[in-house]
């Protein structure tokens, strides 16, 4: 009788979710149209991430039957990103889609499928993550959270920990690729329409490792918005060693719009994490720690928007304020920053200007900012930056860049791209100078409905990057020399329901730089049932997916003495399994699933790791 007990409890569930999504229904999958706001091109990446292969995803749901044009509210625009247009090789796109199918808990995870990145982990979830980018350490991002600069505050005040960002409170993640460095643009969630939307999710796998996302979001008739969310991520250290993780995220968002051409928009984030030493079960040698102390940050602002127009275009006008606090169990660290921003732009229909000037009060006490894109003809896009930085102690950062895109066919393009730094590191650090250092791509890329690739081979320039405090103890250096780099990148879709895509990075000389190995690729195989645009009231959708990365011997970075600190070579394997049933979203993931034994920081095991749960996103 239990066997029948337990079909017919589960048989019960499944009826009650699709009445649940027939009371309910969910609004109609996105229109393939691009707005005029997100009419820049993008580059390929790899499946799921909700992106087209020649425009961003407009993310503005269509009317779906049940809902009158009346019921929809304007937001405020997206701020932050470069307006566009922009060379498809230098722009990847997350959407809502991919955010919620990649398997990624953190953003460290989703910057993964960037080609070229070295995701490093500190053993298990919940610990420290950073990001490696063209050799250049600590600077190889830079954040920004719906237009206000997450500046890293922490112990090194040089690199942020994306373990403690989580995707599940953003609704886009836009990556602008240059040839050192990736801006990322985050975008947090609104609701467009007036009705409440509520978002409950709930998830559990090896060593305790528990997270819990509620979220609420509504829009009333007069345009304002509410937004509240709480995520926590818990962890014991699993396999790898002991001692506990708590990651606590709150986040706020009250907005004001009345119009398409003004409003007023405030947010906090609030980010509490407090670890126990992590005890590493080390293989060889006796046990050692590593100190992660507690620390909590706080990013408080406010945004104005004012424009001429109400379709994106014409001029502009934004407005920031915020501040940031952060501290930490040390007791000689605690960090206050104040920042402003004022930003001005003009957008046409083959071009786009805009001027960003931001204060602060620390050791970056003024920037100014100026981009621009145009495309005269349909065959080129050019676009363009420049910036200026004035840091205490008499110091001063020049960073320009330009990209470019020739499309002689609608198939073939030749992208190229140029940084020029003459900048300080370490800004914190008052005995830090300025180095002069320039960076170049070049590559061909092809796409077609069956099948994308593009070569692109680029040059990065010797560099000291900052290193990541979390770290430092290990790896205490991070050199970086001139080397030639030849990256591929791949999506191959023989059906609708079946796609390969991946990425190959190989370095053309000898190679000495932190996490830059003789050669680094990650590939992912996807099946995906697509039926959510063909069943009604989108009833079923089922995604499997297996992931592959592998790197040769290289370094991780040098010791106290100069000497390189050597990185094994590996191959490891990831799977995820997802299945929608109406609003509800069950899904497994396995990291390492074949359990094989490597090392990203010294003396520190990757272990096997699971994690499954449920989301449910509903309509009150």
């Amino acid at each position: 009788m239990a066997p029948r007990a337990a079909g017919l409890l589960l048989a019960a569930a499944l009826l009650g979710a699709v009445a649940a999504g027939a009371q309910n229904p969910q609004p109609a999958p996105p229109s393939p149209t691009p707005h005029l706001a997100d009419s820049a091109t993008v580059r390929s990446a790899p499946p799921d991430t909700g992106q087209t292969p020649a425009h961003a995803p407009g993310d503005t749901l269509p009317p779906p039957d049940s809902l009158s044009p009346d019921t929809f509210r304007t937001q405020l625009p997206r701020l932050g990103a470069p307006p566009g247009p922009l060379p498809a090789a230098g722009r990847i796109v997350f959407g809502q889609d991919a955010l919620w199918t990649s398997g990624a808990l953190t953003l460290g995870e989703l910057l993964e499928r960037v080609p070229g990145v070295f995701m490093v982990r500190a053993g298990w979830f919940g610990r420290p993550e950073v990001v490696h980018y063209a050799g250049q350490g600590a600077s190889s991002v830079e954040l920004f959270w719906d237009g206000f600069a997450l500046d890293p505050l922490g112990r090194d005040s040089a690199g942020m920990d994306l373990g403690q960002i989580s995707l599940g409170l953003l609704q886009r993640v836009e990556v602008e690729v240059l040839p050192t460095v990736l801006r990322v643009y985050l975008f947090s969630d609104a609701q467009t329409v007036r009705r409440p939307r509520t978002e409950t999710s709930f998830a559990t796998g090896d060593a305790s490792t528990n997270t819990y996302l509620i979220r609420y979001l509504n829009r009333w008739k007069d345009g304002t918005g509410l937004g509240v969310g709480v995520e926590f991520l818990g962890t014991a250290a699993g396999p790898a060693g002991s001692g506990h993780s708590n990651n606590l995220t709150l986040w706020a968002k009250g907005s004001w719009v009345p119009s398409p051409r003004y409003g007023v928009e405030y947010q906090a984030i609030s980010t509490a994490v407090n670890r126990d030493p992590f005890t590493v079960n080390a293989i060889n040698g006796s046990p050692f720690s590593i100190g992660n102390p507690d620390s909590h940050r706080t990013d408080l602002f406010l945004r104005g928007y004012a424009a001429s127009r109400d379709d994106g275009m014409g001029l502009r006008f934004d407005a920031l304020a915020g501040s940031t606090s952060y501290t930490d169990s040390l007791p000689t660290l605690a960090r206050n920053q104040l920042q402003g921003a004022a930003i001005i732009g003009y957008r046409a229909a083959h071009w786009s200007s805009e001027l960003t000037t931001r204060v602060r009060d620390t050791s970056t006490p003024f920037e100014v900012e100026l981009r621009g894109a145009t495309s005269p003809f349909a065959a080129l896009t050019v676009s363009g930056s420049v910036a200026a930085l004035t840091h205490v102690a008499a110091r001063h950062s020049l960073d320009a860049s330009l990209g470019a895109e020739f499309r002689p066919w609608r198939s073939l393009a030749f992208h190229g791209a140029a940084r020029l730094r003459d900048a300080v590191a370490a800004p914190a650090v008052l005995t830090d100078t300025a180095q002069r250092v320039t960076d170049l791509s070049a590559g061909v890329s092809f796409s077609s409905h069956l099948a994308d690739l593009d070569v692109s081979v680029a040059r990065h320039g010797g560099y000291a990057p900052p290193l990541y405090g979390v770290f430092d103890s290990l790896v205490p250096a991070y050199p970086s020399l001139p080397v030639r780099t030849v990256t591929a990148t791949f999506a191959i879709r023989p059906t609708m329901f079946l796609s390969l895509s991946g990425w190959y990075r190989h370095p053309l000389d000898p190679v000495t730089s932190a996490y830059e190995p003789p050669y680094h690729s990650r590939l992912w195989a996807t099946f995906r049932s697509r039926l959510l645009p063909i069943l009604r009231r989108n009833a079923f959708d089922f995604t499997a997916e297996v992931a592959m990365e592998g790197w040769g011997r290289g370094a991780l970075g040098a010791d106290q003495t100069g000497a390189v600190v050597p990185l094994g070579g590996a191959t490891i394997f990831d799977w995820r399994a997802e299945m929608r049933l109406v609003s509800a979203v069950l899904f497994w993931t396995m990291r390492n699933a074949r359990g094989s034994l490597y090392y990203l920081i010294p003396g520190v095991p990757e272990p096997q790791g699971q994690r499954y749960g449920v989301r449910w996103e509903f309509t009150n």
